[in-house]
């Protein structure tokens, strides 16, 4: 009895040593396995995804070969790619959409000789790790990765460390401005972290050394932002190369000396740079109106613009409503266009030390405003003129000597030499067109629009102002903040004084609050 019970007991030890030892070999295969295919995730192809550093391509001219130890080097990322398609939205992939702009602006920063090393070139699939290492091997100077957003919202943002150094958080709000100068829905504005936490950063930010960003540009599923991604493929690329170039005029102008300089196209005939002010890229350009025939025998009768405080259900000036519909043939703006848009705009008719102030605020919140100067202002501060136009802002004319009895008082020909005499002058100074005006005290005439429309500019008004220009007898700051937030309403063109000492206190707020609301702040031009 005892020698069955034992035969069966080493039976039983026999049967589960064979399992145990079936069982680790199993484990050790699918170990193998897994190892395997980890490994084959992240071996190169036959044919690199990436492109070497290398001199700039044959087609461009250039005086003499650029190379890559002193060339500036920008590596673009698409995102996602072969069995990542990202995210997705009635057929159309990311990693498709990314692509295209990738080849788009390799092929820009190449005619700007740029030297560009890119992640991917195809359809392939790369570890967040292999694209950093891409970056990181190459030396490049910044790293910009491309990448379509989805789920509720709109527009572009961008993505940045938590501890990002001025060159980082300076290239991101360039990029993003020039995008909203190309022609995009909504400038979300740049956000730190990720989107699943706000404590970690993404790792293609975390892990590169150099100034990186993450571009999310637009949502896939929102047919307008994927409309706007089509047409406009060509003018976001350029402006994402132009940004770069911009900020590496700042901070690696080492890299862009002779033989591996990188300058940016002028956006027109008009836009060449001035040998006296640099390469500095700006926004000017020229407009070409209808000439008006008759301006003599048109209505001079002077009218003195108001918003008034009648509002229609958007919280419109009534006012702004009917010159627009009245005078808007002139080429005349009483309100702007966008059902959340702000159009800010600052008269500069002398300086009291807040203009540096204000542009840094505007620097730091990625917002472009117009700043309208008149020719004293020009020769007095250069600087700051020069300072409005290098960071992208808009610069309009605002006359020559700022009569207070207003422009219809002066014959045509005065007229027209406050308005030319002005423009010149910054023409041949800064090397920038002008091409919109604004009225001294907001006093015109249906004569004076027509002049201001033969010399080829737009009148600009404007839908909200307050009284804020007196120096010595400045508003209280937080009313003053209220009363902005209570008037903003569609299209709202916004008139402030850069001589105010509240305006420049409230300001950083005011954009704040604004986009808080879903509102985005756009250039006028």
């Amino acid at each position: 009895m005892n020698y069955r019970k034992r035969k069966r007991r080493i039976r039983n030890l026999i049967c589960a040593f064979i399992c145990a030892l079936i069982l680790l070999v199993t484990v050790l295969i699918i170990h193998w396995l897994t190892n395997a295919l980890m490994a084959d995730n992240d071996k190169e192809p036959e044919t690199p995804a990436t492109e070497q550093l290398s001199n700039i391509s044959s087609d461009t001219e250039t005086d003499e070969p650029v190379s890559a130890a002193s060339a500036l080097t920008v590596c673009i990322d698409a995102g996602h790619g072969g069995k990542d398609i990202g995210t997705d939205s009635d057929g159309r992939e990311e990693k498709d959409d990314t692509l295209k702009l990738a080849l788009e602006v390799e092929s820009y920063l190449k005619s700007q000789n740029v030297t560009v090393v890119m992640t991917r070139t195809e359809d392939i699939f790369w570890k967040l790790s292999k694209r950093c290492r891409i970056a990181n091997e190459a030396n490049a100077d910044y790293m910009i990765s491309l990448h379509r957003n989805s789920g509720e919202g709109y527009g572009v943002e961008a993505w940045i460390v938590q501890d990002a150094d001025e060159e980082t958080t300076a290239l991101t709000n360039n990029i993003l401005s020039e995008l909203e100068n190309a022609g995009i829905s909504r400038n979300r504005g740049i956000k730190t972290g990720s989107s699943s936490s706000s404590t970690e950063d993404y790792i293609i930010n975390r892990d590169s050394n150099m100034p990186s960003c993450i571009i999310e540009l637009g949502f896939i599923n929102v047919e307008d932002d994927n409309k706007l991604y089509d047409e406009h493929l060509t003018d976001y690329a350029k402006a994402i190369g132009d940004a770069i170039i911009k900020t590496a005029e700042t901070y690696r102008a080492d890299k862009l000396t002779s033989g591996g300089q990188a300058a940016t196209e002028p956006n027109s005939e008009t836009e060449q740079p001035s040998s006296e002010q640099g390469n500095a890229s700006s926004t000017s350009h020229t407009i070409t109106n209808t000439q008006i025939e008759n301006v003599s025998s048109l209505d001079n009768t002077l009218l003195e613009w108001g918003q008034g405080s009648n509002v229609d259900e958007q919280n419109r000036p009534v006012g702004s409503i009917s010159y627009q519909e009245k005078y808007g043939k002139y080429n005349a703006y009483f309100i702007g266009e966008g059902e959340k848009t702000i159009y800010l705009t600052l008269d500069e008719g002398y300086e009291c030390g807040y203009t540096p102030s204000i542009l840094d605020t505007l620097k730091e919140k990625g917002v472009k405003a117009t700043f309208f100067i008149t020719e004293p202002y020009a020769k007095d501060e250069p600087e700051l003129v020069q300072r409005m136009i290098d960071e992208g802002h808009m610069v309009g004319n605002h006359s020559v000597t700022h009569p207070s009895s207003g422009l219809p008082s002066q014959s045509i020909e005065q007229q027209q030499f406050e308005i030319m005499d002005n423009h010149n002058y910054v023409k041949e100074h800064f090397n920038y067109e002008m091409h919109l005006f604004r009225y001294p005290a907001g006093k015109f005439s249906e004569q004076s629009l027509a002049i201001i429309n033969n010399c080829n500019y737009k009148s600009v008004f404007w839908s909200f102002a307050y009284y804020d220009y007196d120096v010595n007898n400045q508003p209280d700051q937080a009313e003053s903040l209220q009363k902005l937030m209570d008037k903003l309403h569609p299209g709202a063109l916004y008139l402030l004084h850069a001589e105010s000492e509240t305006n420049t206190a409230i300001l950083g707020d005011f954009i704040d609050q604004a986009r808080a609301l879903g509102y985005e702040f756009k250039v006028f031009d």
